[in-house]
């Protein structure tokens, strides 16, 4: 499996899927755009509620949940407008 994926990662600059994303950054954008909302809305609900989730499912309360929300919640800002900006360029 792991020599599956360096392959993946050798690939580089001009693989096909790259060029096929760069051709198309409509496509691209929405695919940063919908990780990037899901991101930025998990975090705001978790800042809300006071109570952050680890990859465990664990509950993180207190002022480490509440830094965790918050850079779930810059992280996916980023990226929706990362994709927001890819979109346009799609469009134009």
């Amino acid at each position: 499996m792991f020599e599956q994926l360096t392959l993946f990662a050798q690939r580089g600059r001009n693989s096909e899927i790259n060029q096929w994303l760069g051709e198309n950054p409509l496509f691209l954008g929405l695919i940063v755009f919908s990780i990037g909302s899901v991101l930025a809305l998990s975090g705001v609900w978790e800042l809300k509620k006071g109570v952050a989730h680890d990859k465990y499912g664990n509950e993180i309360k207190g002022g480490m949940g509440r830094v965790i929300a918050i850079i779930r919640l810059v992280f996916g800002s980023g990226f929706a407008i990362f994709g927001l900006v890819k979109i346009v360029a799609g469009i134009i």
